[in-house]
C-alpha cells in the first residue's frame, strides 16, 4: 500500500459520461468534498494523514466535521467492514469515520470516535452493491492531526467487479410515429451503476435529448423514449465509474412510420348546442380499425360532461373541442377539432340592481327590465332555483348571484351579477382612560373611524356635543364620565362606540416640611408650595411659629413652584431656626375647599 498526497479529482481525473457518474481515479486520491471524489477501482487499502485538510461539510454527519478527506471506490462485493487505524496524534484524540453512497444523503454507516481514542482503531461495517459507487470520509476527533491506515475486508470488497454485458436487443416497440412514447428496457447488468441510452437525433430519454446517462438507482435499465422523426437503432451500454460496455451493446432499430399510418378520422366540424337537454353529442369515426386510445379536450370556454375517453362525447358549453386517437400498437396519433356553437338563445337586456345598503345586510335588489331574442314568453330562475314569471328578486345577498332566463323553446341564457357590499363602517374610540383632575383629554381623533369619507351625521350622549368632536378640540372633564358616539353615512350605516374617562381626585398639594433660606439648593432656599393643574385657588395661607403667632398670611393667589412664600424673615429680621406650623385652604377646580395643615423646619 502506497502513502498519498492530496489530490482534486476535478483537476486531475479524467471526464466521464456524466456529472451523475463520478470519474475513475489513477490510483487512491482524496479531495476535501464528497461531490469531487473520483472513483478508485482498486482500492488496495490507504495510508494518510488528517493534517492540512479544512474544515468542510457531510450531509447527516453522526458527529462534527474539523478536517475531513474524501475517498472514492466502486463496491465488489456485498458487503465490507472498514477499519481506519490512527498512529501519531498530535491531541490523543484519534480519528472518526463515516460511509456514503449518496453525498446529498446521511451516511449509511458512520463511527464518531471518542475522546482520547488516541492509537484505538475505529471500524464500520455496511452492505453494498457490486458496482455502485461509495465515498468514505475520514476526519480527526475534534480537529486532531493523525496519521492513519485503512484496510478493508473482505479486500474484493472494494475491487472492480466484473461489469456484466447488457442483453443485445433492447426490449420495446420497434416502430412508431414521430411523438411516439413507449417503455424501453433491459434488464438489470451486474456490476453496472449506469445505462448510457442512445439513439437517432431528435430522441428524447426520459425527456431529456440523447445521449441521457442515467443511474442504476434510478431505474437507469427501464426509460421512456420520445420517438424523434429519423429511424435508426435506439442503443444502450452497461457503465460503471471503472468500466463501460462498447457504445450500442444493446440496440433495438426503430422505424418511423410516416404519416400514412396516422389515423383517418371523420366527423363534422361544427356542431351546436341543443336547446332541450343543453349538450351536444360529439362523434368521430376512426379508420382502420385497430387498437387506440382517446381523448377529448376543450379549451377555456368548453366543458365535457362526459366520454373524455371514448369516441363519443357530451358538451354543455360553447367551444372548440379537439379529439385525439392514438393507435396503440404504433403510437401513432391523430386529431381533429370540431366547434361548438350556440343555438339562437335569449339574452338579457337591461338589469337593474341595488347594491347592499349597509354591511352585513341581505337587502340587494336586482330586477330584469328586458330580454332579447329566443322564443317568448321567458321564464327566470335565480341561483339555479326553480324558473318562474318573475321579474324581481329582493333580499339578495352580497357578491356574485346567477340569473337565468329560458325561452319557451327549452334555450336559456345565463348571466352573472355582482351584489356590492360596503365596507363595514367601524368606529373605534380611544381606549379607556384614567385621568387626574385637571388633565385635558381629546376625546376623538380621526382615525377612530374606519373610513371618515363616509361620515354624514354624528350623535355624542350628553352633555357632550358632535362640535367637541375634533382633531384638535380638548375636554376638561371634573368627574368621571362614559360618552357614546354614534356615525352614519348617506345609507343610514351606522357605527357606535363608547369611552369611559375615570377622573382621581386625589389632592396633589406640597408644602415641603423643611427649608433652609440661605442654604446652596435653589429649591430649598424659599418656602414654596407645588400644587397639581386641580388646584383653582389658595384661598389663604398662614403660617405660624410655635407661640401661634402668625408671621406669614396670603391670600387668593395660584401658586408657582418659582414664587416663594416666606424667605425666613420677619420685620426684617432673620428668624432663627424652629419649628412653624402652616394652614392652608384651597379651592380646586370641582368646587371642592380643603384644608391642609403641616409642619416646616426652618433651619440655618
Amino acid at each position: 500500500m502506497l502513502r498519498f498526497i492530496l489530490l482534486s479529482c476535478i483537476a486531475l481525473c479524467p471526464a466521464w459520461v456524466s456529472a451523475q457518474l463520478p470519474p475513475a481515479c489513477g490510483g487512491t486520491a482524496t479531495v476535501v468534498a464528497c461531490e469531487q471524489v473520483c472513483i478508485s477501482c482498486n482500492f488496495d487499502g490507504y495510508f494518510g494523514s488528517t493534517e492540512g485538510y479544512p474544515s468542510g461539510s457531510a450531509t447527516g454527519f453522526c458527529g462534527t466535521i474539523e478536517n475531513a478527506q474524501w475517498m472514492g471506490f466502486i463496491a465488489g462485493a456485498i458487503e465490507a467492514t472498514f477499519t481506519i487505524t490512527p498512529s501519531n496524534c498530535s491531541n490523543g484524540n484519534g480519528v472518526q469515520v463515516a460511509l456514503y453512497e449518496d453525498c446529498t444523503k446521511p451516511p449509511i454507516a458512520c463511527d464518531k470516535g471518542q475522546e482520547k481514542g488516541g492509537n484505538k482503531p475505529v471500524s464500520i461495517k455496511a452492505s453494498l452493491t457490486p458496482g455502485h459507487n461509495y465515498f468514505l470520509l475520514i476526519d480527526g476527533y475534534a480537529g486532531d492531526q493523525c496519521d492513519f491506515s485503512v484496510s478493508v475486508t473482505p479486500k474484493e470488497a472494494v475491487y472492480e467487479p466484473p461489469l456484466g454485458m447488457v442483453q443485445s436487443e433492447i426490449i420495446g416497440k420497434t416502430e412508431g410515429c414521430p411523438g411516439a412514447v413507449f417503455t424501453y428496457r433491459v434488464p438489470p447488468v451486474y456490476g453496472a451503476s449506469a445505462y448510457i441510452w442512445d439513439g437517432p437525433p431528435g430522441t428524447l430519454v426520459n425527456g431529456e435529448p440523447v445521449p441521457v446517462t442515467v443511474l442504476a438507482s434510478q431505474q437507469g435499465n427501464e426509460v421512456q423514449v420520445t420517438l424523434g422523426t429519423q429511424s435508426g437503432n435506439l442503443c444502450v451500454q452497461a457503465a460503471n465509474s471503472c468500466r463501460r460496455n462498447p457504445p450500442c451493446s444493446g440496440s433495438l432499430f426503430v422505424r418511423i412510420l410516416d404519416d400514412s399510418h396516422r389515423p383517418v378520422l371523420n366527423t363534422d366540424t361544427v356542431v351546436g348546442i341543443g336547446c332541450i337537454d343543453g349538450t351536444a353529442r360529439l362523434h368521430v369515426e376512426v379508420l382502420p380499425p385497430v387498437n387506440y386510445l382517446y381523448q377529448w379536450e376543450s379549451d377555456s370556454t368548453g366543458n365535457l360532461l362526459s366520454g373524455q375517453n371514448s369516441r363519443t362525447a357530451r358538451a354543455d358549453r360553447p367551444g372548440d373541442y379537439t379529439f385525439t386517437a392514438t393507435a396503440v400498437e404504433t403510437g401513432c396519433s391523430s386529431s381533429i377539432t370540431i366547434h361548438v356553437g350556440e343555438p339562437e338563445l335569449p339574452d338579457f337586456g337591461e338589469i337593474f340592481i341595488r347594491h347592499i345598503s349597509c354591511y352585513g345586510e341581505n337587502d340587494g335588489y336586482a330586477e330584469i327590465l328586458s330580454v332579447s331574442g329566443g322564443t317568448p314568453p321567458y321564464l327566470y330562475a335565480l341561483d339555479g332555483g326553480p324558473f318562474e314569471n318573475v321579474t324581481q328578486f329582493r333580499r339578495l345577498t352580497p357578491g356574485e348571484h346567477f340569473l337565468t332566463v329560458q325561452a319557451s323553446d327549452g334555450c336559456e341564457r345565463d348571466t352573472v351579477i355582482t351584489l356590492l357590499e360596503p365596507e363595514d363602517l367601524v368606529l373605534d374610540l380611544p381606549p379607556d382612560i384614567t385621568i387626574h383632575l385637571g388633565e385635558i383629554i381629546a376625546l376623538w381623533n380621526s382615525d377612530a373611524l374606519s373610513d371618515p369619507s363616509r361620515q354624514k351625521q354624528t350623535w355624542v350622549s350628553p352633555p357632550l356635543s358632535p362640535e367637541m368632536l375634533c382633531d384638535t378640540c380638548r375636554y376638561l372633564p371634573l368627574t368621571s364620565f362614559r360618552y357614546e358616539v354614534t356615525v352614519l353615512d348617506s345609507n343610514g350605516c351606522r357605527a357606535s362606540d363608547a369611552r369611559i374617562v375615570v377622573v382621581q381626585t386625589d389632592r396633589r398639594v406640597y408644602v415641603p416640611n423643611v427649608f433652609a433660606p440661605h442654604g446652596t439648593v435653589y429649591e430649598n432656599t424659599g418656602l414654596r408650595m407645588s400644587c397639581g393643574p386641580d388646584v383653582a385657588l389658595v384661598r389663604t395661607f398662614r403660617l405660624f411659629d410655635r407661640w401661634g403667632r402668625m408671621v406669614v398670611e396670603r391670600r387668593n393667589f395660584l401658586p408657582s413652584d418659582s414664587e416663594v412664600l416666606w424667605d425666613g424673615m420677619l420685620n426684617g429680621e432673620r428668624l432663627p431656626p424652629s419649628v412653624f406650623t402652616y394652614v392652608a385652604e384651597i379651592e380646586f377646580i370641582d368646587g371642592e375647599v380643603e384644608t391642609f395643615t403641616g409642619d416646616v423646619t426652618l433651619v440655618r
